[in-house]
């Protein structure tokens, strides 16, 4: 928990010390847990906004993070264990759904992945007459700066948190499964249908004639983005933009 702290990762350290103090059953340490997360939430808001000078941030910040070493000293050292029926003690399970870093991870190469295949699809139809290399480069640059706007945004936060302090598996942040599967049904439509009209494209499948083959490429490419891209940002940015 200190070293949450002194890493400035207060939300986890929040976090972890809210449901340490539900497990311990202790109502008042878990009012004060509200408090100081209500009183942090609403600092983030204030800098997200740009409504709160430095000074005053930095006074609120130091503030709560005072009041959590304080609260800190009710909690006994082992971690806190549940009970089954007879009394026992056992340990804590890991709460259900995803480990997010793990999610994390996996959508970054994924991405990253789908990113290296697009370019790779369009210059191996540009080499089997598909494409011609103004088509080819076009439709990279029609494509490129939305993978790129997604990886560079989950690449800004791997790097973020590559010195993050170690928790314990049972209070790390979980991603629910009906969200983890629904991101790989929304990107891998989204993959597949830029990776299919690519190949009608090349095939003259679209239309008649090679230039409204082409047009038809790009209208299909918008509707694509149109209909799936602001879903995957959506995500992304749930996932990869959370506040500490």
């Amino acid at each position: 928990m200190l070293a949450l702290i002194a890493a400035d990762e207060m939300r986890p350290a929040l976090e972890v010390t809210q449901e340490c103090a539900v497990l311990l059953e202790r109502g008042n340490l878990q009012q004060d847990i509200v408090l100081l997360r209500s009183q942090w939430e609403g600092l983030e808001k204030e800098m997200q906004n740009g409504t709160i000078a430095w000074d005053s941030l930095l006074q609120g910040r130091n503030r709560i993070k005072h009041a959590l070493l304080e609260l800190l000293h009710e909690l006994p050292e082992q971690l806190p264990v549940t009970r089954d029926v007879s009394g026992r003690a056992r340990a804590l399970a890991p709460k259900p759904g995803v480990e997010e870093g793990r999610f994390k991870r996996q959508v970054f190469k994924f991405m990253l992945l789908s990113k290296c295949w697009i370019i790779y699809w369009i210059w191996l139809h540009k080499s089997t007459g598909g494409f011609s290399s103004g088509e080819a480069t076009a439709t990279m640059s029609l494509l490129l700066p939305a993978f790129t706007a997604y990886t560079t945004v989950m690449l800004s936060d791997l790097i973020k948190n590559r010195n993050k302090p170690l928790i314990p598996e049972v209070f790390l942040p979980r991603v629910s499964s009906t969200l983890y599967w629904a991101t790989w049904l929304v990107m891998g439509i989204y993959v597949f249908a830029i990776h299919s009209l690519i190949g009608e494209k090349a095939a003259g499948l679209l239309a008649d004639n090679p230039k409204a083959n082409y047009d038809s490429l790009t209208a299909w490419l918008g509707i694509v983005e149109s209909a799936f891209g602001i879903y995957v940002w959506q995500i992304i940015a749930a996932v990869f933009k959370r506040s500490d």
